[in-house]
């Protein structure tokens, strides 16, 4: 259900064009970056250890597994930090009972978290400052491996935008002054998994996806006050991914994939076109596009596809769904996302080291499957600047790989294990570990 029609898309256009140029080079705004493709324009180093080329390495509070994001001269992300203060948390139903913790499935206590967000000066690492937006006890748990900071923030320069989900969205001065927060309810998670999907700028909209096991939209918030200006149902279901925003024609479209995939017109909300149910479950992955061309990988563990769609102008949009341009059988990515560079898809298996690589327009298999030097268990989703692609492992080991043809350029480890996915801005490459975050730079 529409809450508002807002005839806006004539300003949203050129608001989208001008917030993308004034992002630079230099910058990494949000999740996956400028563009939301995982791209950057600089040329980070090849080689580093915690003896070289480490320029800076900031101890985190809490814990988080949201990615930093850069803007200007300040480096900002967040985490939730414990209280200390525990309940036990609810049992779980018997359909609840697939891949739980602890004996039988039994979860372990919930501790009351305090959110934070922070920003680091970039030249130093130094803190400047450190905002407590709320604290709260969750209603649900989360993944082991998962935190309750794990959305990755946004900003435009003029504000630094936060999602916690369940317990708030947030916008923040680039001074660390609170200027709205807004309420969404409370997501029920699949199996208690804890939540993930970051929050994205389109023009004066910030776009959130609430993916969860009741009542699940999409909803566009005016950036500047966090009134809602729109709402989009969504199909019931647990996904954890976030929203993509697509330049179809003269037009924008946001592609959102999950228990169904759907494009929805940024002025109104309205679907444009769908893509068929996606595996029980939800998805991690999150779509990525080369101009039109949108990619997804939809699948669960033990097999799937990757699939391309030309995302059509509203007027030229089928009613009842798009059909693929092509789909391909493979053993696509659980957690990281695609890479979509230089006409090519890359994509790891499940949450292995084994890498594959697809022609973006035929759907050809020209790489892969392939195994890495010394990355073998991932979540974090791969990066890509100057012809080289990163790739972080969960134990703080990157594999730095010439994008094409493909090969190992650079093997470099850190003493702090990396589940979050990398930020490249400028020349300079920031990798979240579980306690620290570091810049790495040359000297």
């Amino acid at each position: 259900m529409f809450l508002r029609e807002v005839p806006m898309l004539s300003a949203i256009v050129p608001l989208l064009t001008m917030f993308l140029s004034t992002s630079g080079s230099d910058s990494w705004p949000g999740w996956r970056g400028p563009h939301g493709s995982g791209v950057a324009e600089g040329s980070p180093p090849i080689e580093w250890s915690e003896s070289k080329n480490v320029r800076w390495k900031t101890p985190i509070p809490g814990r988080g597994l949201a990615c930093p994001i850069v803007w200007g001269d300040r480096v900002y992300l967040t985490t939730a930090v414990g209280t200390g203060k525990k309940v036990d948390a609810p049992a779980p139903k018997d359909e609840d009972q697939r891949g739980g913790r602890g004996p039988r499935g039994t979860p372990p206590p919930i501790e009351e978290q305090d959110f934070v967000v922070l920003a680091l000066e970039r030249k130093s690492g130094a803190i400047v400052w450190q905002k407590k937006v709320a604290t709260a006890m969750p209603h649900e748990g989360t993944h082991p491996d998962g935190t309750y900071a794990s959305p990755t923030p946004t900003t435009d320069g003029e504000r630094v935008y936060a999602s916690f989900g369940s317990y708030g969205i947030y916008a923040l001065t680039m001074a660390g002054e609170l200027a709205w927060t807004t309420d969404l309810g409370d997501m029920k998670v699949y199996n208690s998994f804890g939540e993930g999907s970051s929050p994205v700028l389109c023009g004066d909209l910030l776009l959130v996806n609430w993916d969860h096991e009741g009542d699940s939209f999409l909803v566009a918030l005016d950036k500047a006050t966090g009134k809602e200006l729109w709402r989009a149902a969504r199909p019931q279901g647990t996904s954890w991914t976030t929203p993509l925003v697509v330049a179809a024609g003269d037009q924008l479209e946001i592609v959102v994939a999950g228990p169904r995939t759907v494009a929805y017109d940024v002025a109104t909300g309205k679907e444009l076109w769908h893509q068929g149910d996606s595996q029980p479950g939800g998805l991690i992955a999150s779509p990525v596009a080369l101009d039109e061309l949108v990619l997804l990988t939809i699948g669960s563990r033990g097999g799937g596809e990757v699939r391309a769609v030309v995302a059509p102008a509203p007027a030229d949009a089928a009613k009842e769904g798009e059909p693929a341009l092509w789909t391909k059988r493979a053993d696509v990515p659980h957690v990281s996302s695609p890479l979509a560079y230089e006409g090519r898809v890359y994509f790891l298996k499940q949450n292995s080291g084994l890498i594959s690589v697809l022609d973006a327009t035929s759907g050809e298999l020209v790489y892969g499957p392939e195994r890495l030097e010394k990355v073998s268990d991932v979540y974090a989703s791969p990066v890509a600047a100057s012809g080289r692609l990163y790739i972080a492992g969960r134990d703080g080991t990157v594999e730095v790989l010439g994008a094409w043809p493909v090969e190992t350029i650079g093997v470099n480890s850190l003493d702090d294990p990396i589940d979050a996915s990398p930020a490249i801005a400028g020349d300079e490459l920031f990798l979240r570990g579980r306690g620290n975050l570091y810049c790495i730079a040359e000297k």
